[in-house]
């Protein structure tokens, strides 16, 4: 984590303010994190080149890759507004085209006037996080192209889209050909005018196919290659004449990979990625990206290899059952006599010649379920006349076993015009459906292990995220629990050394009060009044304070104790104000609880203390009481008195809140904080139940203790 401070001093990028003060945003603080996040050798230089000096190294953007200006900034923003939301910087190397990212948060210091001072802006380096989550993104989405469509051409232009500019500037899919090494089926770039000078040097200057690099040799060693830094002495080793060094320098290129799409030990093409213009370097992190999505690639042209392959057998197996297994038939529709050819009757399982020529005979080894919907098609035929007829159904022969069959036919009608014969062919279909089926649930099965490899890729990163988030959390935990302990030992530190000063101060001016009272003009009885009363709210505050920071410093062990003992405690310090009150107290048998005496004697007296303070017009009526269950004890504080509205229940256990005026009722707005901060160092919750104008009840929990045997 890194810290860098903006105060309003003069002179860099004034900024004018209402009453017309310039507003300068220069840096004033900055620790070794931010100068290396922001690419300064040290604080002092960060300090010394400003904000502009890092616009000067970085194009700063969003995570979008959209440019950001000065004033889009955090701790610009706290300066202009007075707050600002977190966001993620993405800076890129102006010089080298790499990339890295910050998480940037920036929050005020403000006078005494309330006016913004000072800037204080947090930089978290959240490189690896962003890399890994634009990682499993274009992973993601590149799965989802390569596995919703078997055009495959297609979709392998549009997965090299996506590597176009997110990682490169340059992509291109080559496929292993039939008659030639290789065959080009995708070359994107943003620039069109680039992609049609890449076109023409491949045609000047094909490439070698017995290169000892490049695409080529990828697909006969199946090995991918790395050029992280193309240098133009490469260039000029690589070029075949003046004009080849020319088109090669024109394009420009900075890195460059050649990867081998492997599937099932075979090299079925090569995935090139390439950076020009923008300068970014390709190395070992983003070789496993694009390897990982080679592989998928790879996968998804195997499979449609072997889709297509299914199919032609299915189309060869197709002819070949037809050809064998194919019968003819003829239906007299005037004469209701059918015609079957050998074939057929074979097809049926009955022997040659014994067809009856009937037509219920022709229906009568339809599959009972089938049968109706075969007649209604036939019937449709004669009675719209229509030309073509096709309809699949099962038979089941004399044996008992169901054969699937397709029957084509043709309407012809007489010299009137009327239905006169219908007549075609009739084929077992059974294998080829099996085979059919059999393709299908193929496929399925290889899109179904395609998901799952994609899904264990997925959980795996979710994983690894969740990991180093889960670290990260651990780390700010004990950040802010250390964090705590300094602010409770400050709030301690403080309060105790500020009681010593203003016990004096209270003492001079009650001196004062005593001595002069009634001797000089009524102003001045007035300012010594309002200087005691002061002095000795402040006393209250400090001792308040001071209790409050002792709740998680000064605690005692937690042990079994009656919690009645507590109780009577803290009626025997209330004993007079429920006195003068004319408080009805009434106390339950209490159980034993695992606790600190004397905080939970605190913590009853606060409580007990508020219902006498907040009574109504009815004297007050105060019921304490316990309730166990299991290993908790839940203790009600019952009382008759003003009242607490909903919208409330939460913000009065805040420190420092207060619902009514000090002049209505005295008090410093700690009380309730500190019995939350009990409660809760007791590992148990607290909260109010109320209804305004009958009275309130607050309840907390406690651990229950068995009280030690005599």
């Amino acid at each position: 984590m890194s810290t860098a401070a903006l105060p309003p001093s003069p002179p860099l990028l004034p900024e004018e303010r209402p009453g017309g003060q310039a507003q300068d945003l220069s840096l004033s603080f900055a620790n070794p994190a931010a100068a290396r996040i922001l690419g300064a050798a040290s604080p002092e230089e960060l300090l010394r080149t400003g904000s502009g000096g890092v616009f000067e190294r970085y194009d700063v953007l969003d995570a979008g890759g959209h440019p950001l200006s000065l004033g889009q900034l955090p701790g610009r923003q706290v300066i202009t507004h007075g707050s600002a939301p977190e966001r993620v910087l993405r800076f890129r190397d102006k010089r080298t085209g790499q990339e890295h990212w910050s998480r940037a948060s920036a929050a005020p210091v403000r006078d005494a006037r309330g006016q913004v001072v000072y800037a204080i802006n947090v930089f978290r380096d959240v490189t690896e996080v962003m890399r890994t989550q634009e990682r499993l993104s274009l992973l993601a989405e590149a799965g989802e192209l390569l596995s919703a469509s078997l055009d495959l051409e297609g979709t392998l232009t549009a997965t090299a889209r996506l590597l176009v500019p997110r990682l490169a500037d340059w992509c291109a899919v080559h496929l292993a050909g039939d008659s030639t090494p290789s065959r080009q089926v995708a070359s994107i770039h943003m620039d069109p005018a680039k992609v049609e000078l890449a076109q023409r040097l491949a045609e000047l200057y094909p490439k070698d196919p017995e290169a000892t690099s490049g695409i080529h040799h990828v697909m006969r060693t199946g090995q991918p290659e790395l050029t992280s830094d193309i240098t133009d002495a490469m260039l000029v080793a690589a070029a075949r004449s003046e004009e080849h060094l020319c088109i090669l320098r024109e394009l420009g290129l900075r890195s460059l990979m050649v990867v081998p799409l492997n599937a099932r030990g075979r090299t079925l093409g090569t995935l090139t990625v390439a950076t020009a213009e923008s300068l970014r370097r390709l190395g070992p992190e983003e070789l496993k990206l694009v390897e990982e999505l080679a592989r998928r690639a790879a996968l998804a042209v195997d499979n449609a290899r072997l889709y297509t392959e299914a199919r032609r057998a299915q189309a060869r197996q197709a002819v070949a059952l037809e050809a064998g297994r194919m019968g003819a038939w003829e239906w007299d529709i005037q004469a209701q006599r059918v015609l079957w050819s050998p074939e057929l009757e074979r097809i049926h399982g009955i022997p040659e010649g014994s067809f009856g020529g009937g037509f219920e005979d022709y229906q009568s080894d339809m599959h009972p379920e089938d049968r109706e919907r075969v007649l209604t098609s036939i019937q449709r035929v004669v009675a719209e006349q229509q030309p073509e007829h096709h309809v699949q159904y099962r038979i089941v022969l004399p044996d008992g076993r169901v054969r699937h069959v397709e029957a084509h036919g043709r309407l012809t009608l007489d010299e009137q015009g009327r239905p006169s014969r219908l007549t075609g062919v009739c084929t077992d279909i059974t294998e080829r459906l099996a085979l059919e089926e059999d393709a299908r649930r193929l496929v399925r099965e290889q899109a179904a292990r395609a998901e799952a490899e994609r899904a264990r890729q997925h959980t795996a990163g979710l994983l690894a995220s969740l990991e180093k988030a889960q670290a990260e959390l651990a780390c700010r935990a004990q950040e802010l629990t250390r964090s705590n302990a300094d602010l409770e030992q400050f709030a301690y530190v403080a309060s105790h050394d500020l009681q010593e000063p203003l016990r004096m101060v209270a003492s001079y001016v009650q001196l004062l009060s005593r001595r002069y009272k009634g001797k000089l003009d009524a102003d001045a009885d007035a300012f010594i009044r309002y200087a005691v009363d002061g002095a000795t709210r402040m006393q209250a505050l400090i001792n308040d304070l001071l209790a409050y920071s002792r709740v998680g410093t000064r605690g005692k062990e937690l042990v079994p104790v009656p919690l009645e003992r507590s109780v009577e405690r803290a009626l025997s310090h209330l004993r007079l104000a429920l006195q003068e009150a004319g408080a009805e107290m009434k106390v339950e048998p209490l159980p034993w609880v695992k606790g600190d005496e004397t905080q939970l004697a605190q913590l009853l007296q606060n409580l007990v203390g508020n219902a006498v303070k907040f009574l109504g017009e009815r004297p007050p009526r105060i019921r304490v009481s316990a309730a166990r269950e299991g290993d908790t004890v839940t203790v009600p504080v019952e009382d008759n008195g003003i009242g607490i509205e909903p919208q409330y229940y939460e913000r009065i256990f805040a420190i420092f809140q207060r619902l009514h005026g000090k002049e209505e009722y005295p008090g410093t707005g700690i009380g309730l904080s500190i019995c939350k901060k009990i409660v809760e160092r007791h590992g148990g919750r607290i909260w109010v139940e109320s209804t305004p104008g009958q009275g309130s009840t607050f309840r907390f929990t406690l651990g229950a203790a068995e009280a030690p045997r005599a």
